[in-house]
């Protein structure tokens, strides 16, 4: 292949696993970095409570947008487009229209937001905060939610690279994910008064990077982005019932990262959200690589597979991607509760950051670690349902394990502090992960 051409390398579902991984690996390095900074600059303090909590929604959005939530209800319909006869131009077509209707939707949304801010974290998000703090997240959820419509945007232009499984430079834009973020954070060390709004505005600056690094290859495929309004086309309907399932069970995972804030906020342990923030962040590896990785590599195979009716080659593709990332998820979660606690003093406890903030970190992070298996479970699961054009079945499992995870935490947060968190998340997690399985069990048996 020339070289020119590397950005549009079409790659095997092997390859593409390989790709995601080192792409999701180098995210980490650079998340990790991340966190060393923000550690040694702000501790777990109340700045650094006030970004975690402001940061809840835009890093949802991008890990739901870098795990596939529009990428993935979009691929199916572009393979569709192309398969019907239109070709690239019609997947460009649908990918036009399908951002069109997006921003047209979310960009009032972000404003309403902006607008029902101070009340919001006040009352839901951080109700547990001083008003002092619950001023300072409130500036900085308004800075962030500009991170939102430029993470869409990325993500509806990534489905046309990936539906051809040309992943270079997608994962390209997954793997410089923090690049700037983490000199924002260079900025507060050198410039005190910058503060907490140094990582804050990296953060936007982050997503305006990761679109430009796929610029070129929506070049090559011949992609403009441009307005187009069709409401009623049906290929955008198509899209539409698959999206608004995947759109459902991110707003439940935002909406589970506020029970998290807020049953953190509620705790009377100040340290809380910010050793949850660090505990998930050494979680999140083993997830990425295992999980999302696996499952994205997985996913243009398993549509393919599924358009052309070949049902046992599905099961077969599926089964063995289950058996490899949860075996692998086993062992990592016993590496991660017995090499935990060494890990974050490596990694974490330097300037504000001490001791006692990492043993509770370890805590927070053994408990998580007993549900590895079942998150990593839940991706694959998640996308293999995403294959058979059914995104409500994640949806509903979405939306039990959020009502099961709010009772246990509200029962627990008592007893065991801010353990209830994790605690509550892995029993839930089980909970759905093995609903899932059940669900593709009995298809794959008719």
């Amino acid at each position: 292949t020339p070289l020119r051409q590397w950005p549009t390398m079409e790659l095997g579902v092997g390859e593409a696993a390989t790709v995601w991984m080192g792409a999701f690996l180098a995210s980490a390095v650079l998340g990790i970095v991340r966190q060393v900074l923000l550690n040694a600059r702000f501790g777990l303090g109340p700045e650094a409570a006030a970004y975690y909590a402001a940061f809840r929604l835009p890093e949802t959005v991008a890990v739901l947008i870098a795990g596939g939530t529009l990428t993935n209800a979009l691929i199916p319909m572009l393979l569709r487009a192309e398969r019907e006869g239109g070709g690239a131009q019609a997947a460009a077509r649908l990918v036009n229209l399908t951002l069109t209707a997006l921003l047209a939707m979310v960009a009032p949304l972000c404003a309403l937001a902006a607008i029902a801010a101070p009340a919001f974290v006040a009352r839901v998000l951080a109700p547990g905060f001083d008003p002092a703090t619950q001023a300072l997240t409130v500036a900085l959820t308004r800075i962030m939610l500009l991170e939102v419509l430029l993470v869409i945007a990325e993500g509806a232009v990534v489905a046309l690279l990936v539906s051809r499984n040309m992943l270079l430079l997608p994962a390209l834009a997954v793997a410089l994910r923090n690049l700037t973020l983490i000199g924002g954070l260079l900025v507060a060390f050198a410039v005190p008064q910058v503060g907490i709004y140094g990582p804050t505005v990296g953060a936007i600056l982050d997503a305006v990077i990761m679109l430009a690094v796929l610029v070129p290859g929506l070049r090559q495929r011949g992609y403009a982005p441009r307005l187009a309004w069709a409401p009623r086309d049906p290929l955008l309907l198509a899209t539409a019932r698959l999206l608004w399932p995947s759109t459902v069970s991110g707003l439940t995972n935002y909406a589970s990262g506020i029970i998290d804030t807020a049953f953190a906020s509620l705790s009377g342990v100040v340290a809380a959200l910010g050793a949850l923030v660090n505990a998930w962040l050494l979680i999140g590896l083993p997830i990425r690589l295992l999980g999302i990785a696996i499952g994205q590599a997985l996913l243009p195979e398993a549509a393919a597979l599924g358009l052309r009716g070949e049902q046992g080659a599905l099961r077969r593709v599926l089964t063995r991607a289950l058996l490899l990332a949860c075996g692998l998820a086993v062992l990592a979660a016993a590496a991660l509760i017995l090499l935990g606690r060494p890990l974050i003093a490596l990694l974490f406890e330097r300037g504000a950051f001490d001791a006692a903030a990492g043993d509770l970190t370890y805590r927070l992070l053994a408990i998580y670690a007993c549900g590895l298996p079942a998150y990593v479970a839940t991706e694959i699961a998640t996308r293999a349902l995403l294959a058979r054009h059914d995104a409500r079945t994640a949806m509903l499992t979405n939306l039990g394990q959020l009502a099961m995870r709010a009772a246990l935490c509200a029962t627990l947060i008592g007893p065991l502090g801010p353990a209830a968190i994790p605690t509550a998340f892995a029993l839930s997690s089980a909970a759905e992960a093995l609903t899932l399985l059940a669900v593709l069990h009995l298809r794959a048996a008719r």
